[in-house]
């Protein structure tokens, strides 16, 4: 084995300079009071999943870990807003011949309609129970929940999504039809973040197509399993199914310090 001489040292010191640190944002997506104890609490869907859970472990990573941008997000609806099953009489008109009728649609149940918006629109709906309704206390961030404030080294970024009262936006980045990008990208770009981790509620529909568009738009993106929860069991692990085959590293709280 031969000595290792200064041009050694400075060599390997430009070839581990030469990649620089990522910068890494954590998206916490939907922690709503409506999500964990009000109109579509988790606990009363198949999954029984108790939604709060999810806060303790948000909290400490926000404790032990620095990110460079940290987003929260919020459902934030209209009150006619087309994914409440209460507002399905406001458009039964608008329901495509191949959609279930309005008096054979049940909550959960996915409609069909036929929008003009302005070209037309085929859109897939699951009718859900009325939630996060903008300005309500279910659409707030659960006051469990550490809100930390920006600093020289971290900025913050606070995202409302699903205000188009006919088109509904699981996604942080696109609304469902992909028609308007909200402006995430854009500010994760800005911020020059190339990783993103993505916890909150739920798994298996907001998580999931916030992962989704994460890779989508090119980020290395990891979904922190114990730190989310979701409306289906089943459901839950087909999306992570899907997720990984896609190359989104589905990490468990305790990983997440050796990657950052």
């Amino acid at each position: 084995m031969g000595n290792i001489n200064n041009v050694d040292i400075i060599t390997c010191s430009i070839r581990r300079n030469s990649h620089p640190k990522a910068v890494n944002a954590l998206l916490i997506v939907d922690v709503q009071y409506d999500f964990i104890d009000g109109s579509l609490a988790l606990k009363n869907c198949p999954s029984q999943h108790q939604g709060e859970q999810v806060i303790p472990m948000i909290n400490k990573l926000l404790k032990d870990i620095h990110f460079d941008v940290v987003v929260y997000t919020q459902d934030w609806h209209t009150h006619d807003h087309i994914s409440f099953f209460d507002n399905l009489h406001l458009r039964a008109h608008l329901l495509a011949k191949d959609s279930k009728q309005a008096h054979e649609l049940n909550v959960f149940d996915t409609a069909i309609f036929l929008l003009d918006d302005p070209r037309p629109l085929r859109v897939e709906q699951i009718l859900w129970p009325a939630h996060c309704i903008q300005h309500t206390h279910g659409a707030e961030l659960h006051k469990d929940l550490n809100i930390i404030k920006p600093t020289k080294t971290r900025k913050i970024i606070n995202l409302l999504k699903g205000y188009d009262s006919n088109i509904d936006s699981y996604s942080a980045f696109w609304d469902n039809m992909k028609i308007r990008e909200t402006e995430l990208h854009s500010k994760l770009k800005a911020h020059n973040v190339s990783q993103v981790f993505i916890v909150g509620i739920a798994t298996d529909v907001c998580v999931y197509f916030t992962a989704l568009h994460a890779l989508e738009n090119g980020y290395k993106t990891y979904l922190i399993q114990d730190a989310c929860r979701g409306v289906d069991e089943t459901n839950i692990n087909l999306r992570l199914d899907e997720l990984k085959g896609r190359h989104c590293s589905v990490i468990q709280t305790a990983d997440v310090k050796d990657l950052i």
